[in-house]
Formats: C-alpha cells, structure tokens, sequence
C-alpha cells in the first residue's frame, strides 16, 4: 500500500475470526490500523475475557464483498490476469461488473 501511495492509516481492516492472532493483531496495529476482527473463541480461555473494538456492520458488509469477487472469479480472463497492463484489466473488471449486473437485473 506504500508502494500505491493509498492512505490506510486509521482505517478498519476487516478478517474473519481465522486471523485472530496476537502477532497479526500486532502488525495491525504498527501499521496504525483499525482490527475489525471477531474473536476466536478456540483462541481463548473461558475465563479470559478481552475487549477489543468490533464494529458489527463493517464485519456484515465483508460477506456481500467476498460474494462480489466471487462472481468476479468466475470469469477466468479476471481470476488469471493474462493482462499486463492495469488499464486493460481495469476494462475487464468493468465489463465483468457489468455482465454480473445484467443478468441479475434481467434474468
């Protein structure tokens, strides 16, 4: 992301409870990112109760992204990339985009 120059400081990252570990955690926030995990109840002991921030709408909205690219990946031209140039595959998204929502519009 520092590469791309996108500002990540202070935004929710959002993972499923598989990722609820202390040294993911700890990169997150050197990187200076919100967790926006769900607690790993396997990970903790029943005593052990630990507070951390959880917002539940941005965790419900992470399902309806997994289902968008998973209908992205079933056009092969997008989940290989055989497009050097992001502009192309940019185009490709796009029209991807666009089929997925014509056939949920007109079928």
């Amino acid at each position: 992301m520092k590469k791309q120059s996108i500002e990540y400081h202070f935004s929710h990252l959002n993972a499923d409870s598989g990722f609820d570990v202390k040294s993911f955690l700890a990169f997150i926030e050197k990187m200076e990112m919100i967790p926006n995990i769900k607690q790993n109840k396997r990970n903790t002991k029943k005593t052990e109760q630990i507070y951390r921030y959880m917002s539940e709408y941005i965790y419900a909205n992470r399902f309806k992204i997994e289902v968008v690219f998973a209908w992205l990946d079933t056009y092969k031209r997008i989940l290989v990339r055989f497009e050097k140039l992001a502009v192309n595959f940019k185009s490709w998204l796009n029209i991807a985009s666009a089929m997925i929502n014509f056939r949920h519009i007109f079928n």
